[in-house]
């Protein structure tokens, strides 16, 4: 399918003269219909400059159109560059053009317009149609499906009413019986022959819709309520929400081709016919009544609104279109902006001012058209254009000028799409966009020649949108180096012509993603090239969206096809002259065209935008080598779409990289992007992150944000895992799962998924927190023990890869494990590390006999506001009565395996004493303070525990360690917090 904007005649409806509007005598509801849709969205205002420069370009190229005609008795095609009837396109092509012209005739220049030659020139081009290539007669259609039963009885209809009045009848028969030959059931797909066999593929989701109007405009048009119907009845089927194939899920996403995410290509069309039909149909005897007849405000504002950043329709949506060099992600968010105004005038008032303050965003924050956000631009098939027609300009204008609508601002939200393997976070200033493929989701879509190169562009691609707002427009999809897109693990593989509608999917399992109260989110993809490109490249990839941040992990990255292999942090186009400024840890580097460099041990980078606004901060928590590249980059449209323009185009890029090497095996890399920060955001964010990577490895990945309590892990395997925080366990699944948490003090929530959507019974996880009541669950999560631990059964059948959530209010008591604990001997001894034996020895005594304990706990798994600590040891071993002991803080800096006696850190402030207790009598000793002081700084809280003075050979105290056979007896810190 090709989705174009049918104009209504030329130009725009609103700017055809009264007798064209009128046609004939108004005698029956077919009349009214007709009457009705020639009005629809009122006048255009031609006083107003961007309509003329629009009414302009549109009479320009309906001037050349007629220019170009082939007049000759004898001709062969209508234009010689639409001469090739081999391709089924070009009959789509040539009664587009005569639409164009017929529209001319009623509102064309005044050459044009009322010209007697131009009209008996349409409708002499309209018989020789008829007559050689588009008819009731013809035997079977060849090539494309699509334009003899969607494209062509599109552009037929259109004809035949902007002719309606001047057009003979029998030429009007003609083309009805036309299109009864090629689309006699708007719900089934006619085979080649005209016949509708029982195995006939059903139509679904944009091509159901674009047929539905077909059938019912031709219904109309003929004056026959019973294709008036079929059309309307064709409505219901699209209106539910699918659970498989094409249409609209309930997480708002929207798949055509069964493996294509396509809310900005398919999706545009579809909503634009069901906005046509309700208008049209509305207060005839046709009306659609179906209950499901309002969830299209939903599509608009839960599957469109999400995708549209600052104007921008996202490319992730967009499929083979990104390969139209005139079909850029603002010139579709143009055209869906005036869809989706048309479509508020069958809604309540209510959901259309809603729209209407969305739109009004939109237009205002565009900033890519220039001067006037109505500006024409270059448009296949059209020439000039806007994507919108004059009264769509006039009303829009009016919106802008209306100070009673507000203009809304980008939602604050993170959305997972599970059915389409999108994950959009959106924040001020910014929003990302992250494409996966899966079982379900291709990598991508290539047919009718388009998208030729687009292999690896939903294998993990990682858009930013941001004040930048021509960042992915111009020639960026003809020059970008798509083996190395933002984003991507890449062996850059993927060669010659791509296979027609083949569906490239991933062999693994494992992909999908949480979402937490619509704010936060953690994306999964295990992913295998197999299918994609035929080589062995795999690995487990993992994004967390934390607000104002994105976390990129990967683990088991492993190859052996012999290539290199490299994941791609960044792959930005740069300004005119690929100046922008880029700084590593402090250092600018240089700004020449062709400067490459492996920038070892790297930190953070910097990159400058090309406007304000615009600028991205990198950091690499592991300090790896990153390779920078400045370039400058040429394509051809053509070599990514067959049909596309031949002339070499160029760009600039700067790209940043990790490389794994030739083969790796079981390589990761970790990385975080910051949009909107300065160099000097980026250097402090760097020094103090609060991003902790708790683990990144084949089993799991797991990121914490502690500034604001969040999150997000994922256990890659089926069988149960625990993924720990500080030392202590914090989460543990017992099958494939992506879980998010946010604490603040007492209140937990959590969030789970089942990635693969393929698990048939529960998914059982635990979360070492106690909870002291429920607050909320969804339906199919079970809480099957609240605390010391709490324990979650969710039903994921059948789910879709939903994020299940659930809050709990915690109990405000938490038990913390040793990070680490040792004794030590000093003397011959002193050199001797004791980190692993089971007991903590305490003794004053001679040289060579004294021994003293050190604990460490990590404070880091603690959320909230600490209000009491306690440190509970158990002694299993005395010699004697009546012994006391002291405790110090000490600073954190050892480690269990090599800390000694003689290299143990001093001893601090005296903390508490005791005398201790009667062996397995456990103790405890007040720590608040020090807690309170460690969790407001490093996290670390360490003690020493000594012997008060030398009690004889009998004065050996052992206490359990975290080791210890007996988990009762093992020492804890017991945190209250809130």
């Amino acid at each position: 399918m090709h989705y174009k904007t049918i104009m209504r005649g030329l130009l725009a409806a609103g700017l055809l003269n009264a007798a064209w509007v009128g046609g004939a005598a108004r005698a029956d509801d077919y009349d009214d219909m007709r009457a009705k849709w020639a009005l629809r969205g009122g006048a255009a205002n031609a006083a107003d400059p961007d309509v003329a420069a629009l009414v302009a370009a549109s009479q320009a190229s309906a001037q050349r159109l007629w220019n170009t005609l082939d007049r000759d008795p004898g001709r062969t095609a209508l234009w010689p560059d639409a001469s090739s009837f081999a391709a089924s396109a070009t009959l789509t092509t040539s009664f587009t053009r005569l639409a164009t012209l017929a529209g001319a005739y009623y509102s064309g220049n005044a050459g044009m317009q009322g010209n007697p030659e131009l009209l008996a020139e349409v409708l002499a081009g309209i018989d020789w149609m008829l007559a050689h290539h588009y008819n009731a007669a013809v035997a079977n259609e060849f090539d494309n499906w699509w334009d003899w039963q969607i494209g062509v009885p599109q552009q037929v209809n259109n004809l035949m009413f902007i002719l309606y009045a001047d057009q003979p009848a029998a030429q009007r028969a003609a083309l009805i019986a036309a299109i009864d030959r090629f689309v006699p059931d708007p719900t089934r797909r006619t085979a080649r022959d005209g016949s509708v066999p029982a195995t006939a593929t059903v139509e679904t989701g944009a091509n159901l819709l674009d047929k539905a109007w077909v059938v019912a405009m031709r219904g109309m048009l003929g004056k026959d309520g019973g294709k008036l119907a079929a059309g309307r009845d064709a409505v219901a089927p699209a209106l539910p929400y699918v659970n498989t194939g094409d249409g609209f899920y309930a997480d708002g996403s929207f798949v055509q081709h069964l493996h294509t995410p396509y809310v900005g290509g398919y999706g545009a069309p579809l909503l634009t016919n069901i906005g046509r039909l309700y208008y049209l149909l509305d207060g005839s005897p046709w009306e659609v009544t179906d209950p499901n007849r309002g969830v299209v405000f939903d599509w608009a504002m839960r599957a469109f609104r999400p995708f549209i950043y600052d104007g921008a329709m996202m490319d992730n949506q967009r499929g083979r279109s990104i390969a139209r060099q005139t079909s850029t992600d603002h010139l579709v968010g143009r055209s869906l902006v005036g869809t989706m105004l048309n479509l508020t005038d069958s809604l309540p008032a209510g959901q259309a001012d809603e729209i209407k303050s969305v739109l009004k965003g939109w237009m205002a924050r565009d900033t890519s058209f220039g001067a006037s956000y109505f500006s024409p631009v270059p448009i296949n098939g059209v020439g000039v254009g806007s994507g919108l027609s004059a009264t769509d300009v006039t009303r829009l204008k009016a919106i802008l000028e209306d100070d009673a609508i507000v203009a809304a601002d980008e939602p604050v939200e993170t959305r997972v799409y599970a059915a389409a393997d999108r994950v959009v976070q959106r924040r001020p200033g910014h929003a990302f966009a992250l494409s996966m493929f899966s079982r379900r989701m291709s990598s991508f879509e290539n047919g009718n020649g388009e998208n030729l190169k687009g292999w690896w562009s939903g294998a993990g691609m990682t858009s930013l949108y941001n004040a930048d707002a021509l960042q992915y427009a111009g020639d960026y999809w003809a020059t970008v180096d798509m083996w190395r897109l933002a984003g991507i693990t890449t062996d850059h593989s993927g060669s010659g012509t791509p296979v027609p509608w083949k569906f490239y999917g991933n062999i693994r399992a494992g992909v999908g993603g949480a979402e937490l109260g619509g704010q936060f989110a953690t994306a999964a993809m295990e992913f295998h090239t197999q299918n994609l490109s035929a080589t062995t490249l795999g690995g487990k990839k993992a994004w967390f969206y934390f607000g104002d941040k994105m976390v990129a992990t990967g683990a088991a990255i492993s190859s052996t096809s012999g290539a290199a292999v490299e994941t791609i942090v960044e792959n930005r186009k740069l300004n005119a002259d690929g100046s922008n400024v880029l700084t590593v840890d402090g250092e600018v580097q240089d700004a020449a065209l062709g400067w490459s460099a492996a920038l070892p041990q790297v930190s953070w980078a910097h990159l400058a935008g090309t406007v304000a606004g615009a600028d991205i901060g990198y950091v690499f928590p592991t300090a790896p080598t990153v390779g920078a590249l400045r370039e400058r980059r040429s394509g051809r449209w053509s070599q990514v779409h067959a049909a596309g323009n031949t002339a070499e185009v160029a760009d600039n890029y700067l790209s940043l990289a990790l490389g794994h090497g030739v083969d790796p095996a079981n390589a990761s890399y970790a990385y975080i992007v910051l949009p909107g920060r300065s160099a000097a955001e980026t250097a402090a964010f760097a020094a103090d992150s609060g991003i902790s990577i708790l683990e990144n490895s084949a089993g799991g990945a797991a990121v914490k944000d502690a500034a604001q309590g969040v999150t997000g892990l994922v256990f890659w395997n089926d069988g149960s895992k625990t993924i720990s925080a500080g030392g202590q366990p914090l989460v543990t699944s017992d099958k494939k799962a992506v879980v998010m948490l946010k604490q603040a003090g007492t209140d937990l929530q959590v969030s789970v998924a089942d990635p693969t959507q393929t698990n048939t019974g529960l998914l059982n996880v635990e979360i070492n927190r106690a909870a002291q009541s429920v607050l909320s669950l969804d339906p199919g999560v079970t809480v099957v023990q609240a605390s010391p631990t709490i324990k979650l059964q969710l039903a994921v059948a059948g789910a879709l890869g939903k994020s299940f959530a659930a809050r709990f209010a915690l109990s405000g008591t938490s038990s913390l494990a040793p990070a680490a604990d040792a004794f030590l001997r000093d003397g011959s001894y002193g050199n001797t590390n004791y980190g692993s034996t089971n007991t903590l020895t305490v003794k004053a005594d001679a040289v060579g006999y004294a021994r003293n304990s050190m604990l460490k706990f990590d404070l880091s798994s603690v959320e909230g506001t600490i209000t009491g600590a306690s440190l509970r040891l158990t002694p299993v071993a005395a010699g004697m009565g009546g012994i006391v002991h002291h405790l110090y803080l000490t600073a954190p800096g050892w480690d269990e395996a090599t800390v000694t006696w003689n290299n143990r850190p001093a001893n601090g402030a005296p903390v508490a004493s005791w005398t201790v207790p009667a062996i397995g009598t456990q103790m405890q000793v007040d720590v608040t303070a020090q807690a309170q002081a460690a969790s407001g700084g490093g996290k670390q809280l360490s003690f020493a525990i000594e012997a008060a003075q030398n009690y004889g050979a009998n004065g050996s105290v052992d206490y359990a360690a975290r080791s210890h056979a007996t988990a009762g007896y093992r020492p804890v810190l017991v945190v209250t917090v809130q």
